[in-house]
């Protein structure tokens, strides 16, 4: 007897859906959640479905409210979740179709050493409008981070740093991306202990910029053709040859 495609969880119906239910409202309310492995890919479907049906209820909301909220706990510290959904997470991805969220994998939990991620929400802020740090964006957290360490060796960056500082800025604002940059690499420095100089702050965000920008015109070259068909040989070319 078949149990379905999802990931039962040890756990029964009813229950499972409850858990995915506080996930995904935790995870929409904080932008950031730690958990196993297993519960965060089941949560990741369930956040990114939401986030699907909020936008279009920002289109038609007596039709897919009714939706989101059966989908979601909204009391307690929830209450203004739906609000924050309608008019901030769904707009900021109004020109995204897919792929609302990334999951990172961590080191095994500390005891029971079970497969442990982080699952957040792309682009989500750095600071919000008062300038407060917020949780999140742990992906930019760790790439400025490997910046600064390639800078202070006087090494040159890694491919797959180019690749995905070049991914994280497609989705954002040009500016709104080296904003948080730069409030990314003022907090590391004054964790580390250095002086924070807003004139190398200027020239570490013109160079990101500059390789942004050069990485998308390598990204944009077209590839050489590759040969096509059959070719004729007249030796075997795994033959071992006396």
């Amino acid at each position: 007897m078949t149990v379905g495609l999802r990931r039962q969880l040890s756990r029964t119906k009813p229950h499972r859906e409850a858990l995915m239910r506080s996930l995904a409202s935790q995870l929409l309310q904080h932008e950031v959640i730690v958990s196993t492995t297993p519960k965060l890919k089941e949560a990741q479907r369930h956040a990114e479905r939401i986030i699907t049906i909020a936008k279009k209820a920002v289109q038609n909301p007596s039709k897919h409210i009714p939706e989101l909220q059966s989908r979601l706990y909204l009391s307690g510290d929830n209450s203004k979740l739906l609000k924050k959904l309608l008019e901030d997470i769904a707009p900021r991805y109004s020109t995204r179709e897919r792929g609302y969220t990334r999951l990172m994998k961590l080191e095994p939990r500390l005891g029971d050493r079970a497969p442990s991620s982080v699952l957040e929400l792309v682009d989500a802020p750095v600071v919000d409008s008062d300038g407060n740090l917020l949780k999140g964006n742990m992906k930019l957290w760790l790439i400025v981070k490997a910046i600064l360490h390639a800078n202070s060796k006087n090494e040159e960056l890694h491919q797959m740093t180019l690749k995905n500082l070049h991914k994280l800025s497609k989705g954002m604002d040009r500016d709104a991306f080296l904003r948080d940059v730069r409030v990314v690499r003022e907090f590391i420095l004054k964790k580390q202990g250095v002086e924070v100089n807003h004139e190398e702050t200027d020239q570490f965000l013109q160079y990101i910029d500059t390789v942004i920008k050069d990485y998308s015109v390598r990204e944009h070259v077209p590839l050489a053709p590759k040969k096509v068909g059959y070719q004729f040989m007249k030796d075997r070319p795994y033959a071992n040859k006396q």
